[in-house]
């Protein structure tokens, strides 16, 4: 009985909406029906316009199944017939994204530049030290700052020959460039690989040898007070180091370092033992040199040679071995480039 008195009410309601808009329509064709404002043809045409209009819309509403007039004990069975989707509210505090399917790539084994296929566009040549910064000092007054300009740019002409790089260096000339703004050129030229050319010097060891880093850290005395030297007028804060530090855990620079500085180490290694003998392959190591942890892209220092052998010395002063080490330091480079695809023989003059 309750059912009947619920559709009874629903249907008139619905019969008083529908008479409404019956109504409506009758006024809006009445409306501006005075003298000179519409014909009585167009009159009449309007009016059955409208009246075909609203019978069509009662046939269709008069059905119920577009309207939803009933009560409210009627709800919840509409509510268990068509499921209810709650409407999505961003979060204001999103959760952070989950990097464990990013694992996969940090694997030591997985050339990420291989993978993405990154290339090399602009290398940018550091020759050590300058201006006011000597570097080290041979005993027949070799500087160091003077050597490492010398190689760097002839390292650079040689590899604008190629057409496929644009070659820049920290500095063209012996000025003083702090090691924050060395780090700074590289970032605003955007270079995509970072060399550092310097000269060794072991008073107590008064041997010549070759080896080339790439930034971490070192539990070698030797490399660790080199380090301090080398890092001494860095021209960085302890906020900087700070945003800095953060940097170390990046794997791809790692990657690439590590395999950037084991092709230019082999590279002056075996070429510069094909004419002395006594030279000591030092290897390919870590340390916390504050210019290569600074450069985003793949970065080492290579010391090319040392100032503390006195044969050594001699032999840097002349510009067929100056231009050696810079064929040697090329090859070294083009052989990472090509990930030992091509070879590229370094001949001495």
């Amino acid at each position: 009985m309750l059912g009947i008195t619920l559709k009874k009410r629903a249907s008139k309601t619905r019969e008083m909406i529908l008479r409404g808009v019956y109504e409506d329509n009758l006024r809006i064709i009445g409306i501006g029906k005075h003298p000179g404002s519409v014909s009585e043809k167009a009159h009449l045409f309007l009016r059955k316009m409208f009246l075909f209009f609203t019978v069509s819309l009662l046939t269709i509403l008069g059905h119920g199944n577009y309207l939803n007039l009933s009560s409210s004990p009627e709800k919840p069975m509409i509510a268990s017939i068509i499921p209810q989707r709650p409407i999505p509210i961003p979060s204001e505090n999103p959760d952070p994204v989950n990097t464990s399917e990013y694992n996969a790539f940090l694997d030591k084994d997985i050339s990420l530049t291989r993978t993405f296929g990154l290339g090399v566009k602009t290398i940018m040549i550091d020759p050590g030290h300058g201006g006011s910064d000597s570097g080290t000092t041979g005993k027949m007054g070799t500087k160091e700052k003077d050597i490492t300009l010398d190689i760097a740019g002839k390292l650079k002409e040689r590899l604008k020959r190629y057409g496929h790089y644009n070659v820049l260096m920290s500095r063209e000339n012996d000025t003083a460039v702090p090691l924050n703004q060395r780090v700074e050129l590289a970032h605003s030229s955007r270079a995509d690989l970072f060399v550092s050319i310097h000269l060794n010097y072991l008073p107590s060891k008064p041997i010549n040898i070759i080896e080339t880093y790439y930034f971490g850290p070192s539990s070698d005395d030797k490399t660790q007070r080199l380090a301090e030297q080398e890092n001494a007028g860095s021209q960085y804060g302890l906020s900087d180091f700070k945003v800095m530090i953060e940097k170390i855990g990046k794997t791809l620079k790692l990657q690439e370092s590590k395999e950037l500085a084991a092709s230019i180490q082999k590279n002056l290694y075996l070429n510069i033992k094909k004419q002395n003998i006594n030279v000591h392959n030092f290897g390919i190591k870590r340390a916390p040199f504050v210019v290569l942890l600074g450069v985003d892209v793949p970065a080492v220092l290579a010391e090319v040679s040392c100032l503390s052998n006195r044969e050594e010395e001699i032999e840097l002063n002349t510009e067929r071995y100056r231009e050696n080490i810079a064929r040697y330091l090329e090859a070294g480079i083009l052989h990472y480039l090509n990930k030992g695809e091509a070879s590229y023989e370094a001949k001495r003059n």
